[in-house]
C-alpha cells in the first residue's frame, strides 16, 4: 500500500510540472510568434497583439499558479515585455521593476532596464526615462543597448529642439554603437538637425553621405528631395533640380511626380524664369491627380500674376480656380484671403466728389483711400501702389479728419521702402504745422521722437489725460472739469468731444450739483444728440434711480420721461400722461415712445434676451469705417414664434448709419431665442402673445461696435 501512494504521489508531482510546463511552454511559443510578427513588420504599432495576448494569459498562470517555478523569471520578463507590446505601460512598468529588483543577476535584467525606460516613455515621464536611458549609455551595457539608449535620447532632444545635444548621441550611433540600419536612421536625423537649424550647407552633406549609405526607397527620397532645398537655400539651384530631375527620372517615384515638378517650378522662380515656371505649373494643373497639388499650382501662378507681374485680375482668376479645386490647408486660407483683397479694390475705388459734398462725405472718401492704400501695403504686396494712394488721401483731402494720419503712414511709407529718412521726417514735421491739434498728433509725435517734449502740447487727448490726472490722482474735480469743458469747447470735431462732455456732466453731478434737475437734462441731451452712442448707453444706465432723474420727474418738464410716456391699451387708445390720443395718431409720436407700442395700440416690454443661435453673425461694414463714433446702440420691436425663431421686426431707432443698420437687419432675421423664457418673461411682465396669435413681440436693444482695427 505504502509503494501504491509513493508511485501515486510521483506521479501527481509530475503531473504537475508537466501541467506548469505545458503552461509556460505555450506562453514562450505565443511569445515567440508575437515577437517574429512586429519584427516582420518592422515594429509597426500593434503587430502581433494576439499572440501578446495569449503569452499574458499563460504567463499569469505560471506566475500566480507556480510561484516558485523555476520559470518564474522567464515567464515574468514575458509578460512584462508583452504587456510593454499591448500598450499596458503601467503594468509592464511594475513587471520590469519586479525583474531589476528581484532578479538582477540575470540575463533578463539589463534589458528589463532598457524596456522599462521605454515604459516610461509611453506613460509621459519622459524626464525620468531620460536619466534610465542615461545610465544605459554610460554605463557598462552591451552596444546594441547603448546605441538603443542613444537612439532614444537622441530623438528626445530633437523633438525639443536642441539639435546640438541630439547631435551627440546620433553621432555615437552613426560611429560605432549601432548597426547599418540603424546608423542609417542616425545620419538621417543628424542631417535633419542640420535643415531645421538653417545649416543649409552642413544638411546637404549630411544628406548626400545618408545617399551613401544605400538607403531604402522612402530615406532615398527624402534625402533627394531636402538635397534639393538646401541646394535653393544656398542659391545653387542647378544642382537642387538636378537631385530633383534625379527622382523624376526614377518611376518608383512616379506617384510624386506632381510634388516633384512644384518643387522644379520653384527654381524656375529662383532663377527669374518666370515663363518656364508658368509652363511647369501649369503641367501639373493640367496632369496632377491630386487635388492639393494642382490647388497649389494654381495658388503659385496667382502669386505670380499678383507680385511680378502685376496683374491682379488674372492673379484673382488663378486664386479662385485654386479655391475651386480645394479650399482647406494654408493654401486655401492665403488664396481666398488674396483674392477677397483684390475684390476689395472695387469697393475702394477713388470716391469723386462735388462742390455740394459735406465734410462727412469728405471724412468717408478719405477713409475709404486711406483703406486702399493700407490694401495695397499690408495685404497686395504692392508698395508703390500703396505710397501712391496715401498721397493722394494727403493732397486730395487735405480738411479731412484722416489726413494727418495719412501723413503719418506715408512718412513711415515712405522710411520703411524707399530708405528716405530726410523726405519722412520732413512729410511728418508738415503734418505737426498744419494739422496741430488733431486727434492724431501722439502718432506724429512718437514717430519724430518728441513725446514728453515741448512740443508735446495742443491736442483734445493730452488735455484728457490732464483731466483725468487732476480727477483721480490729485482728487481736484475742479481743475478736471476746467479741462474736460476745454476738449468740448476746442475740439468738437475730436473722437474725445463726446467722452469729454459726458464727463463734464459726469464731474459736475458727483461734486458740484445743486440738488436740481439740470444734471439730468444735460444727460438727456447727451442721449438726445448722439443716442446710438456708448454714452447714451452708460447715461441710460446711469439715470435710473438717481436723484436727478426723480428731480426732473417730480418737476413734469414738457418733455416726460419715458416711464410717464408710455401705456397702451387694447381700447385702440394710446394714454400719455392724463391725455389720450387715438391709436391712428401713433405715427406721430416721439421714437422713443413708439418704441415700446406696436401700431395696435400694443404694449411692449424690453426683455433683455440673448439669442441662443446667430445664423449670420454682424460683419461690421467698411463703408461705416469712417465714422467718427464707435458704439451704436439699435432698437428692434421683435416678433419670435413659438419655437423662438424672429419672423418680424421693425427697426424702430436706427443707428443713423444705413451700412450699420443693413447688416444689423441681416443678422436680427436670423435669430433664435430661447422660446419658453421669452414666454415666461413676456407674460409675468403683463403681457400676452401678439394679437395675430404669431408669437411675441417685445423690444429689443443690439450693439455694434466697430472693430479695434478699424479704430
Amino acid at each position: 500500500m505504502i509503494l501504491i501512494l509513493a508511485a501515486l504521489s510521483a506521479v501527481m508531482a509530475l503531473s504537475g510540472c508537466s501541467v506548469y510546463f505545458n503552461t509556460f511552454y505555450n506562453a514562450k511559443k505565443a511569445f515567440g510568434a508575437a515577437e517574429k510578427a512586429r519584427d516582420r513588420a518592422e515594429n509597426r504599432r500593434g503587430a502581433g497583439r494576439t499572440d501578446y495576448q495569449t503569452a499574458i494569459e499563460k504567463a499569469l498562470k505560471v506566475i500566480e499558479q507556480h510561484p516558485n517555478s523555476k520559470y518564474y523569471d522567464d515567464a515574468l520578463f514575458i509578460l512584462a515585455v508583452s504587456y510593454f507590446h499591448t500598450e499596458q505601460y503601467g503594468r509592464a512598468e511594475r513587471r520590469f521593476r519586479e525583474i531589476i529588483a528581484n532578479y538582477g543577476d540575470t540575463k533578463w535584467a539589463r534589458e528589463s532596464t532598457l524596456y522599462l525606460a521605454q515604459a516610461k516613455l509611453g506613460l509621459l515621464e519622459s524626464q525620468d526615462a531620460m536619466v534610465l536611458f542615461e545610465a544605459i549609455f554610460t554605463e557598462d551595457y552591451d552596444a546594441e543597448y547603448k546605441a538603443d539608449a542613444a537612439m532614444a535620447l537622441g530623438e528626445f532632444y530633437f523633438e525639443e529642439q536642441e539639435y546640438d545635444r541630439s547631435e551627440n548621441y546620433f553621432r555615437s550611433v552613426r560611429d560605432s554603437l549601432g548597426d547599418d540600419y540603424t546608423r542609417m536612421g542616425a545620419q538621417m536625423y543628424i542631417a535633419d538637425g542640420y535643415f531645421a537649424s538653417f545649416q543649409f550647407n552642413d544638411a546637404l552633406g549630411a544628406y548626400l553621405q545618408v545617399l551613401g549609405m544605400e538607403p531604402d526607397k522612402n530615406q532615398r527620397y527624402h534625402s533627394l528631395f531636402r538635397a534639393a532645398d538646401c541646394s535653393y537655400q544656398l542659391l545653387r539651384v542647378d544642382d537642387g533640380m538636378e537631385y530633383l530631375n534625379e527622382l523624376i527620372r526614377d518611376e518608383l517615384y512616379f506617384d510624386s511626380l506632381g510634388i516633384l515638378q512644384l518643387k522644379v517650378a520653384e527654381g524656375y522662380e529662383l532663377d527669374d524664369d518666370l515663363l518656364q515656371a508658368e509652363v511647369t505649373y501649369e503641367e501639373v494643373v493640367a496632369t496632377s491627380e491630386r487635388q492639393q497639388w494642382r490647388a497649389l499650382a494654381l495658388y503659385r501662378l496667382g502669386l505670380i500674376y499678383q507680385l511680378d507681374r502685376e496683374d491682379l485680375q488674372r492673379a484673382k482668376e488663378y486664386y479662385d480656380e485654386s479655391l475651386e479645386v480645394t479650399r482647406t490647408g494654408e493654401t486655401g486660407v492665403d488664396a481666398l484671403q488674396r483674392s477677397s483683397d483684390i475684390a476689395k479694390l472695387e469697393t475702394l475705388a477713388r470716391t469723386e466728389l462735388d462742390s455740394a459734398a459735406t465734410q462727412d462725405d469728405i471724412d468717408a472718401a478719405a477713409y475709404t483711400q486711406y483703406l486702399l492704400s493700407e490694401l495695397h501695403w499690408y495685404q497686395l504686396d504692392q508698395p508703390d501702389s500703396a505710397i501712391a494712394e496715401m498721397q493722394f488721401v494727403v493732397d486730395s483731402f487735405p480738411t479731412s479728419y484722416w489726413a494727418p494720419r495719412a501723413a503719418v503712414a506715408l512718412a513711415e511709407m515712405k522710411r520703411e521702402f524707399l530708405e528716405d529718412n530726410q523726405v519722412a521726417d520732413s512729410i511728418l514735421k508738415s503734418a505737426l504745422i498744419s494739422y496741430p491739434g488733431s486727434d492724431f498728433t501722439p502718432e506724429v509725435l512718437s514717430a519724430l521722437g518728441l513725446v514728453g517734449t515741448a512740443a508735446d502740447t495742443g491736442y483734445a487727448g493730452i488735455y484728457i489725460s490732464k483731466a483725468e490726472e487732476f480727477l483721480v490722482d490729485k482728487e481736484m474735480p475742479d481743475s478736471a472739469l476746467v479741462y474736460y469743458q476745454y476738449v468740448v469747447d476746442q475740439y468738437p470735431d475730436s473722437k474725445f468731444y463726446l467722452p469729454a462732455r459726458f464727463a463734464t456732466v459726469w464731474v459736475t453731478e458727483n461734486h458740484f450739483s445743486e440738488g436740481d434737475s439740470s444734471v439730468y437734462f444735460a444727460y438727456q441731451e447727451i442721449i438726445d444728440s448722439f443716442p446710438s452712442s456708448e454714452e447714451a448707453r452708460q447715461i441710460s444706465n446711469l439715470l435710473r434711480g438717481t436723484k436727478a432723474a426723480a428731480l426732473a420727474q417730480t418737476e413734469q418738464t414738457e418733455e416726460d420721461t419715458l416711464s410717464d410716456l408710455l401705456a397702451a391699451l387694447d381700447t385702440g387708445v394710446i394714454v400719455i400722461g392724463e391725455d389720450t390720443i387715438p391709436a391712428t395718431e401713433y405715427e406721430y409720436l416721439d421714437p422713443r415712445v413708439k418704441l415700446y407700442l406696436r401700431p395696435n395700440g400694443d404694449s411692449l416690454v424690453n426683455l433683455k434676451l440673448e439669442p441662443i443661435e446667430i445664423l449670420r453673425e454682424f460683419e461690421f461694414p467698411e463703408q461705416a469705417a469712417a465714422e467718427r463714433q464707435d458704439d451704436w446702440i439699435l432698437f428692434y420691436q421683435l416678433l419670435v414664434d413659438f419655437s423662438g425663431e424672429v419672423i418680424d421686426y421693425k427697426l424702430a431707432i436706427p443707428s443713423g448709419v444705413l451700412d450699420i443698420d443693413e447688416r444689423a437687419n441681416e443678422t436680427i432675421e436670423s435669430m433664435t431665442f430661447n422660446a419658453v423664457e421669452v414666454s415666461n418673461r413676456v407674460v409675468s411682465s403683463g403681457h400676452s402673445e401678439s394679437s395675430d396669435g404669431r408669437g411675441y413681440w417685445f423690444v429689443y436693444e443690439y450693439r455694434v461696435t466697430k472693430p479695434e482695427y478699424l479704430k
